[in-house]
């Protein structure tokens, strides 16, 4: 959530994701995001800090509280922002929106996490990035693309102690 605020405080950084986080694609993104529907939560996809929060409210809610976006991954970059579920793409591009291409991309990481926030379920974000040569000589690092994953790890879901309780 760094990145987050440091948008509300900036506002130049705000006026520039602003518009498409309020475009209509945002929210063709988002319905689509919404139809897609939930699963059942992955056991694996609940990170180890989180698993001891996972188990209560498996034990005290059963299973209608651990559900999970279906969307495995989102690929936000220069042309378009993309959902893979199932290995199946759901292409949405800005030209299809008469929007032009994003040039800056340092603003994608902030369009991660606000799509994030609407997705259920645990989601890590990566970014991509090139080196940019500065005039003064130093150089600057450039966000190329962002993806949204699906947490996984290899271990079991453990939640810790032995007790009484329904898990998966």
């Amino acid at each position: 959530m760094g990145l987050w605020n440091k948008l509300y405080k900036n506002p130049r950084a705000q006026e520039k994701i602003r518009p498409l986080l309020e475009s209509r694609m945002m929210r063709d993104i988002l319905l689509e995001i919404g139809q897609r529907g939930n699963e059942r939560l992955d056991p694996q996809s609940v990170p180890l800090d989180q698993r001891e929060r996972a188990a209560r409210l498996a034990a005290g809610g059963g299973m209608a509280e651990l559900k999970q976006s279906v969307i495995d991954e989102v690929q936000l970059d220069a042309q378009g922002i993309t959902l893979l579920v199932d290995g199946e793409p759901t292409v949405f591009l800005y030209a299809d929106y008469n929007y032009e291409d994003i040039e800056d991309t340092d603003c994608l990481p902030a369009v991660a996490q606000h799509l994030v926030q609407h997705l259920r379920g645990y989601y890590n974000i990566s970014r991509t990035f090139t080196t940019v040569a500065r005039p003064n000589g130093h150089t600057a690092e450039k966000t190329r693309a962002v993806y949204i994953r699906r947490h996984q790890e290899d271990t079991p879901f453990d939640p810790g102690p032995l007790q009484k309780q329904k898990l998966f």
